[in-house]
């Protein structure tokens, strides 16, 4: 078996290869920068200037939730359309994706 990385905005993408098949393709992100940017923040660091940051979500996530509606059946989902719009805020609003909020 043969395996291959590549690295974009952060992201490693994986190939597991044997021959010509594809096996598998993972996806890894580290995202614990962000994460305690975010616990800082919620325990009252304060932010500079006149805009407040809300929420800052690591691009492995939204890659992770545009995969998870699309296994759903809504393969016409697009990143940064309305109806993605409103899955986000859902999940910002959820206690279970409170560490992606800032305030």
């Amino acid at each position: 078996m043969q395996t291959f990385t590549l690295v974009e905005n952060d992201i490693a993408t994986t190939y597991h290869v044997d021959g010509r098949k594809l096996l598998a393709i993972t996806q890894e992100q580290d995202v614990e920068d962000v994460l305690n940017d975010n616990k800082r923040m919620q325990n009252g660091e304060k932010q500079v200037g006149e805009m407040r940051l809300t929420s800052q979500i690591p691009p492995i996530f939204i890659l992770k939730w545009l995969n998870e509606e699309h296994a759903r059946g809504n393969i016409g989902l697009k990143f940064a359309d309305k109806e993605f719009d409103q899955i986000i805020f859902r999940k910002l609003r959820d206690p279970d994706y409170k560490w992606l909020r800032c305030s």
